[in-house]
């Protein structure tokens, strides 16, 4: 008998570490990572062991973000979107497709894009020429259309949480909301993107910015004035699945081993893209900033931690210890390796200068 995902807990599984993940995250000291089914798992020891959660859908999961050590989100297929207050280890769903479809139907059918649905502040800082093109036009109800009129399956791909409070889930065909009261209500920006259908795969603040890679080669950055994420051209027309930033340099990746740089520092906005040579061909699927700000560490396809300088110019590739496609990074604490998830579950690799070594 078919059990709707959305309406089915996730089952307690054995041998959770070897599971398919998608996503790792840190909740303070402790770390999480998200996956399929509504595997979400906890570990507090480093990555050594991790614990099951309790968690409400059965949807597919794909990313996972905690603004704070308390307080996290993830999002996934069927256009889900799970809340956590205690580190991870229980959830409650906050949105999905089924209730995403009407309402925000709803709000582009009642001129919603328009001062009288947008509050003050959003009146004051966006010009009505954005809003009245995009209320008006035919181009956000169709799109909608289209976009939900198999039913709510289509995910969102990937969340970030400025504090407690404010945050954005992007996802498939140009889909994109923003919540301003810790996602008890969502609002779509569809209105608010200079963005067609293309998907939104990734979403990061760094260095003060809020910037989206996605298809096309396309980076969106925040215009918090005008409250609009505005198109950055990077000269690439194949898909970036992620972006990430020090105080220094942006690096976005994708397909076949792509990675284009920025330099930081100079007015927003005015970032010029370059490409980075990389050692090889594989899909880059993501990556990390160093927490001491000496480099990154993107993993790809083949299992291999590719490993950069601050300035994200110069990468090297280190072999994979036991082949796996590697989804998920994350920095652990006292330079003790990275925790990686992905098709295979979730495991530990040693140190840089350890790996290295090897």
């Amino acid at each position: 008998m078919f059990q709707d995902p959305l309406d089915t807990p996730a089952k307690m599984r054995e041998k959770i570490t070897g599971r398919p993940l998608m996503a790792v995250a840190h909740a303070g000291d402790q770390l999480v990572a998200v996956g399929s089914r509504g595997l979400i798992a906890v570990s507090g020891d480093q990555g050594k062991t991790w614990t099951q959660s309790k968690v409400p859908v059965q949807s597919d999961l794909l990313a996972v973000q905690f603004p704070t050590a308390s307080e996290g989100w993830a999002v996934g297929h069927d256009g889900v979107v799970l809340h956590s207050t205690d580190g991870g280890k229980t959830w409650s769903k906050q949105l999905d497709g089924r209730a995403a479809g009407p309402a925000f139907k709803a709000f582009y059918k009642s001129g919603a894009g328009g001062k009288e649905n947008m509050g003050e502040a959003a009146v004051t800082s966006i010009s009505d020429a954005v809003y009245g093109k995009a209320a008006t036009g035919p181009r956000i109800p169709g799109l909608l259309e289209q976009n939900y009129k198999s039913g709510p399956a289509l995910p969102f791909i990937d969340v970030w949480f400025e504090d407690t409070q404010r945050g954005f889930v992007v996802g498939a065909f140009g889909m994109i909301a923003a919540t301003t009261d810790g996602g008890k209500t969502w609002e779509p920006w569809l209105h608010r993107i200079d963005n067609s259908s293309s998907n939104l795969n990734a979403i990061r603040g760094i260095g003060g910015e809020v910037y989206i890679a996605g298809e096309q080669g396309r980076i969106f950055r925040l215009d918090r004035n005008r409250g609009f994420f505005t198109k950055m051209e990077t000269g690439y027309i194949g898909s970036l699945f992620g972006i990430t930033g020090n105080g220094e340099s942006l690096i976005a990746y994708g397909l076949r081993g792509t990675a284009y740089r920025a330099t930081l520092g100079g007015k927003p906005g005015s970032e010029k893209w370059e490409v980075v040579a990389m050692p090889n061909e594989h899909t880059l699927s993501a990556g990390i900033a160093l927490a001491d700000g000496s480099g990154f560490v993107l993993v790809n396809a083949a299992g291999e931690l590719l490993i950069g300088d601050k300035a994200a110019k110069n990468f090297s590739a280190l072999p994979a210890q036991k082949a796996m496609r590697m989804t998920g990074i994350a920095e652990l604490k006292a330079n003790r390796g990275f925790v990686v998830t992905g098709i295979e579950g979730v495991r530990t690799v040693p140190p840089r200068n350890a790996a290295a070594g090897h």
